[in-house]
């Protein structure tokens, strides 16, 4: 299976997930622990992150509502402990 491409926003997004008590949370509940981001965003976040397998969701009472929670998944977890890979500098010399 090939891995899922993460981006940075998904990750500052399934921290804060993996963060909540069992890994699991509502999208706003997730929104109040971020700051500068959107429901929307958040919440189109963690929908794509659920379609790469990195948190699976499932509807659930929040306010009063029937919302979806999400749960990281151990992919998701491993995703996020990685080391943000970064694109190697390449020094070039300059010949005289």
């Amino acid at each position: 299976m090939e891995k899922a491409k993460v981006t940075e926003n998904m990750r500052a997004v399934l921290k804060v997930l993996a963060g909540r008590e069992e890994g699991k949370g509502f999208a706003r509940q997730v929104l109040a622990e971020m700051e500068g981001k959107t429901f929307n965003g958040v919440n189109a976040t963690l929908a794509a992150a659920a379609g790469k397998g990195l948190c699976t969701k499932a509807k659930g009472v929040f306010e009063d509502k029937m919302l979806t929670c999400y749960t990281i998944t151990d992919a998701g977890r491993e995703a996020i402990a990685e080391p943000e890979v970064e694109e190697a500098e390449v020094v070039e010399e300059e010949a005289e």
